[in-house]
């Protein structure tokens, strides 16, 4: 029960620590759960990391709940999962509630207004780069206006769509390298 409770101490600490996300955590998470309370090595840290990565949600809570399984089992990971997203869940129904105070205030209302302009910007911005890196070609034009018309006009399921554009663009590169290959000579 102890570990138990140091476990939620720990992670809670962290949870508070934590900002700037999964990244930024990384240190300190090697500072506390590797050097200080030595519940995982080096390597294996780097090896939660990686996972955490590649799993849907939180890095840091990812993180902090194979950690609770390693040392302690189920007990463990639902006492790290939950010490680790208490911080950000209690700053967000604190704020919920001092929104809520400033409702009908003009000036909280445009200053809201603004900050979903610079979200809408921050979000325009990452198209823009990734515009960059997928439109090789006309035809990805063409997949991805087709992608948006599904996702803005029709009831399809995001993942039919990201699987479907899949295809046509495992199609579309195999046909350009067929015809890149004929004109090389290469059958």
């Amino acid at each position: 029960m102890k570990i138990l409770l140091e476990m939620f101490i720990t992670f809670f600490k962290i949870g508070c620590l934590a900002f700037g996300g999964g990244y930024a955590v990384i240190a300190i998470l090697q500072k506390e759960v590797v050097e200080l309370k030595q519940w995982v090595g080096n390597d294996e840290l780097t090896d939660i990391m990686a996972i955490s990565q590649t799993l849907p949600g939180i890095i840091f809570v990812n993180s902090a709940t194979m950690i609770g399984y390693r040392k302690k089992g189920i007990l463990g990971a639902m006492t790290a999962t939950l010490s680790s997203i208490l911080p950000t869940f209690f700053l967000i129904l604190l704020l919920t509630f001092v929104i809520w105070g400033f409702t009908d205030n003009v000036i909280v209302h445009k200053a809201f207004t603004g900050i979903l302009l610079g979200v809408t910007a921050l979000i325009l911005n990452s198209v823009k780069k990734t515009w960059k890196t997928a439109v090789k070609h006309n035809s990805d034009i063409v997949l991805a206006l087709l992608a948006t018309v599904l996702l803005l006009f029709t009831k399809v399921n995001v993942v039919v769509i990201l699987l479907l554009m899949a295809g046509f663009g495992f199609g579309k590169n195999l046909y350009f390298m067929r015809v890149e290959g004929k004109k090389n000579g290469v059958n």
